[in-house]
């Protein structure tokens, strides 16, 4: 289910370009019946790991893009 979720996000923010990484967990949590933090864990493991996504700190709204 985790790899579904990490393709989910990566075909959402290629299509709708970059967004703030509280809506995207907001949106998944709901879309797949799960966490907040279990979306939080993907988006951290599509970063460090996969390095398929970059994500600009700015507190309080972090924006996350291809």
């Amino acid at each position: 289910m985790n790899y579904q979720i990490r393709r989910a996000i990566e075909k959402y923010i290629h299509a709708n370009g970059r967004q703030e990484t509280r809506e995207i967990i907001t949106l998944f949590a709901k879309r797949f019946n799960t966490t907040k933090q279990r979306i939080s864990g993907n988006i951290s493991c599509m970063k460090c790991c996969e390095q398929s996504i970059n994500i600009i700190p700015n507190k309080p709204h972090s924006i996350m893009y291809l």
